[in-house]
């Protein structure tokens, strides 16, 4: 059996839990997709196919939305869903449970675990999650691949499998998307700091950023995603309100340890 995970992944977090969770299901054999560079997949070529991003203002990136929504019309495709977060999973998981479904994917399972931030605005005061996952997290994560094994199994047995219950998408709080971007603000350059390199550029998911050739920011198309801020390699872009602030660039040194480890087979 041919498996897909389609992620979006602002800073290595979740890219790292969707390698983790291909290298660990023995019964179905995965590739990742990377939904901001590699274009649109062949969905009819799998036979499971997993969405997965990180929660953004308690919601699913709109880049994760626009791409479900512009890939054609499915009929019962078996498919899981996966975020991770920084602070709440907020309504992330039922709103990409929804819009799978909307899509005509026969959503089978789901899971949202929590890993360190990368928010600039919450790691300034603190608020860094910086040892996520923690043991019973990490425990349950383990559970989610084994009960996914499990269901790719079946499949592949041509057994049916029932869609996960969806979560209770109404009780949640529901912000704007614009928010975010509001909230981050005009973006400035340090013109003595900055090296022109394009990273900016070239990782912004919302084609939001043009060189100049020092970086210019589109407002109206940027989502307030703060991967520019955290990924350029001087430091030279900040906002009014964000300056200096540690960046998190890649997953963390224990998350890497505790997620390859548990992949590996360990306990920590």
């Amino acid at each position: 059996m041919r498996g897909l995970i389609c992620y979006y992944s602002g800073t290595g977090n979740t890219k790292l839990a969707c390698e983790v969770i291909a290298q660990k299901i023995a019964s179905i054999e995965f590739e990742l997709f990377d939904i901001v560079h590699d274009g649109l997949p062949n969905c009819a070529t799998y036979d499971l196919i997993g969405f997965a991003a990180w929660a953004d203002y308690f919601n699913p990136p709109k880049r994760m939305k626009t791409f479900l929504a512009s890939l054609p019309a499915q009929d019962r495709t078996p498919a899981f869903v996966f975020n991770t977060f920084g602070s709440t999973p907020g309504k992330t998981l039922p709103s990409m449970d929804r819009w799978a479904r909307n899509r005509g994917f026969h959503v089978i399972a789901g899971h949202s675990l929590h890993t360190p931030e990368n928010y600039p605005p919450l790691i300034k005061h603190g608020m860094t999650a910086e040892n996520s996952p923690s043991t019973r997290e990490l425990a349950r994560f383990s559970e989610f691949i084994l009960q996914l094994d499990r269901l790719a199994q079946l499949l592949a047995d041509g057994r049916p499998v029932p869609a996960r219950k969806a979560g209770l998408l109404r009780l949640l709080p529901s912000l704007p998307r614009t928010l975010s971007r509001t909230f981050m603000g005009k973006k400035y350059v340090n013109t003595n700091a900055c090296t022109e390199c394009g990273i900016c550029r070239e990782r912004c998911p919302y084609g939001a950023i043009t060189l100049a050739p020092k970086p210019e920011f589109d407002q109206g198309k940027c989502y307030g995603c703060w991967a520019c801020y955290n990924l350029c390699p001087t430091q030279a872009i900040s906002t009014r309100k964000i300056k200096g602030v540690p960046q998190y660039a890649h997953p963390n040194l224990q998350l890497r340890e505790k997620l390859l480890g548990s992949a590996n087979g360990g306990s920590s």
